[in-house]
């Protein structure tokens, strides 16, 4: 198994992609700790991680709070005795002309996306570098490469997360300590909600590949990027968006 005997902490974790994550990582051997802010959704993943006889720890916390994120960072070393592996998969949307866009909004999409980063790498990334080891996965959307209209809050998270990655890779390089992207496009998540069926349709007609992706497609990115097979990639953003965005 590729991630046996490693640890690893996914953000997010409670649904979505990074729900696929952490049971993935799972299956490749990882204990993994799983978080979110709906503690029946994290229970229920802790109990598809462990069918994997795997130990699963779950922890309600806002990555937007510094001192929730440190908390749920040291409880993770504390309980698994190290963390070898940080992804973070956090993040809201929303779909807001600007001229509608409030501070109120502004301000919650930058402190999940952008700034919940830096609170989880900041408590996560100093015992790495000690360990000469370690792998931190962001997980952010092609609007941080090519940004669409009506999501400027958006855009500018992730775009600022791809310029926070590639600074804290060259950082920590010689520390053993990779840091990688994933941008994905569309991908079949509960965020699909907010939008209509005739909507999801036309999106997956603009798609060159035919249709929008899969949470486990995304979670074998991860996979690649949390193990050692990528200890010579560092700094990168994969785009996984069908095509959309080349």
């Amino acid at each position: 198994m590729r991630l046996s005997g490693k640890t690893a902490l996914v953000t997010g974790s409670s649904s979505g992609i990074g729900r696929a994550i952490a049971l993935r990582f799972a299956r490749e051997g990882a204990d993994v700790a799983i978080n979110g802010r709906d503690e029946g959704k994290i229970a229920s993943v802790v109990k598809e991680a462990e069918a994997f006889g795997r130990r699963a720890l779950g922890i309600r916390a806002n990555v937007g709070s510094f001192a929730e994120s440190r908390s749920m960072v040291e409880r993770t070393q504390s309980e698994f005795g190290h963390l070898d592996i940080l992804v973070c998969s956090a993040g809201v949307f929303h779909h807001t002309p600007f001229l509608k866009l409030s501070e109120e909004e502004w301000d919650e999409v930058l402190t999940v996306d952008l700034k919940g980063l830096f609170n989880c790498t900041r408590t996560a990334i100093a015992r790495m570098a000690e360990r000469r080891w370690g792998r931190i996965v962001y997980i952010t959307a092609t609007s941080g490469i090519n940004p669409p209209p009506q999501m400027a809050h958006i855009a500018a998270a992730k775009t600022g997360a791809h310029g926070f990655a590639r600074s804290i890779a060259a950082e920590f390089a010689s520390a053993g300590v990779t840091v990688n992207v994933i941008a994905p496009g569309l991908v079949d998540t509960p965020i699909l909600g907010n939008f209509t069926e005739e909507a999801l349709k036309e999106f997956s007609r603009r798609v060159p590949i035919g249709r929008i992706g899969r949470p486990e497609e995304i979670a074998e990115a991860a996979l690649y990027f949390a193990s050692d097979e990528s200890a010579y990639v560092t700094g990168q953003i994969l785009n996984m968006s069908g095509g959309t965005v080349i």
